[in-house]
């Protein structure tokens, strides 16, 4: 067990004093955001944990029902409106190649939303407030979260072995971002609708909504940068400022404008790892290299399912 000697459980837990912005830090797979309150409409692509600091249940809100407690978790793509105005909390957004994603769609679809007990999580709450108040960071703050975000997931049935074509297909758009679907498809030996019909059963994701899952956390890395939006919007991939704000909008409940400028986002960057070294570290057993698939598959002229 990861053990993280802040707030001991020995110690009274100290006041939570209010964030003069919000503080991020990205682990690759998933991000973590603290903020002194959050009311938000959105839709995401990746599951959420959402944890309460104040001692005060926060709401959540689906079509189909409403959920209160201080430890929520919503399972990917539930519409929903999370109301925490003045709670303290920390949110973690696990991204669908984070490899806990598929255990939260254990969460019950009705309404798409969980409360878990606090007091089964306790070492979650000690790392959360580290990170809120600025006194966990780096390397550090990655193993922490790692840690607690995989005993939340213990909360739910583990998912079935994830078939090896679709995690091909993750990585392949993991390091290649520019390749088009058609060529991952070929890259599998599939057609683009096989192909789309194979990774929603195993994701419970479409194939188009994780390629734009990734454009999403390449915009990631420059929040709290003061980069002009235009520069983010072209950086990640997106055509214009425009398509990447209403993404980004629908994804995080609030413009770009509310976590890119450094005044509203302080970003953890310490000791973060190069991202083209860490796909590699992290590429699965059986999957080959993504560059020497897809030039096989063209050259084969890769005959699709």
């Amino acid at each position: 067990m990861r053990k993280v000697v802040v707030n001991p459980e020995t110690e009274a837990a100290p006041a939570v004093a209010e964030l003069p912005r919000g503080r991020a830090r990205l682990l690759g797979d998933g991000i973590l955001y603290a903020a002194a309150g959050l009311v938000s409409a959105s839709q995401r692509h990746a599951a959420t944990i959402v944890l309460g600091l104040g001692h005060q249940p926060m709401t959540i809100w689906t079509p189909r029902g409403t959920v209160q407690g201080e430890l929520l978790v919503v399972r990917p793509l539930v519409r929903k409106r999370l109301l925490a105005r003045g709670v303290p909390l920390v949110l973690i957004d696990l991204e669908p190649n984070h490899p806990q994603y598929r255990a939260f769609h254990g969460v019950n679809p009705w309404p798409g939303v969980a409360a878990l007990d606090l007091a089964r999580h306790a070492e979650f709450r000690h790392v959360a407030q580290a990170f809120y108040q600025g006194q966990l960071h780096g390397s550090e703050l990655d193993q922490s979260a790692r840690w607690a975000i995989e005993r939340v997931a213990s909360e739910f049935p583990p998912p079935p072995p994830l078939d090896l074509r679709v995690q091909q297909m993750m990585t392949l758009m993991d390091e290649n971002p520019c390749c088009s679907l058609d060529e991952v498809a070929c890259a599998v030996g599939l057609s683009p609708h096989r192909a789309s019909q194979l990774f929603s059963k195993c994701m419970g994701l479409p194939l188009r909504r994780y390629s734009l899952s990734n454009k999403i956390r390449r915009a990631a890395r420059f929040m709290g940068s003061g980069r002009r939006l235009t520069d983010v919007a072209l950086e990640a991939g997106f055509v214009d400022s425009a398509h990447f704000a209403k993404v980004w909008t629908q994804t995080y409940g609030a413009s770009p404008s509310h976590f890119f400028p450094a005044q509203r986002t302080a970003m953890d960057d310490q000791a973060l790892p190069d991202w083209i070294d860490w796909h590699l570290a992290r590429r699965p057993p059986g999957v080959g290299n993504p560059e020497k698939v897809l030039r096989a598959a063209a050259v084969a002229g890769a005959m699709p399912e």
